[in-house]
């Protein structure tokens, strides 16, 4: 699980030091972070796996193509080609020369494979 895009251990090392003062979360990703630290919390509190209460419908995300590149195991050229034949979930436009693909379709395109 990665906690504000650094792993558990690395945080739990952060906190060991005492350098964690503050965490500042901005008004488009609140609900994202709630999710991940409710995960987080529960999973240091308590003994037990208790699995956090999530809603069906967690906020979905944009991932860079690093990330789906990770995820799919193909090349950011393999990726163009399947979206331009239409066989792969299209790109969002983030600004400028910024891409960047829905978690979600990204998770159902992997699933029907």
């Amino acid at each position: 699980m990665l906690f504000l895009r650094i792993s558990v251990s690395e945080l739990r090392k952060i906190l060991k030091q005492g350098n964690l003062n503050h965490i500042e979360i901005t008004t488009k990703n609140y609900e994202f972070f709630g999710y991940q630290l409710l995960e987080f919390l529960l999973s240091t509190t308590t003994n037990n796996k208790i699995q956090p209460i999530i809603p069906e419908k967690t906020p979905d995300r944009i991932i860079r193509a690093k990330e789906v590149q990770n995820m799919t195991k193909l090349s950011r050229t393999t990726l163009w080609r399947l979206e331009s034949k239409g066989e792969f979930p299209y790109r969002v436009s983030l600004g400028g020369n910024s891409v960047g693909w829905k978690l979600s379709e990204i998770k159902e395109w992997i699933d029907g494979r």
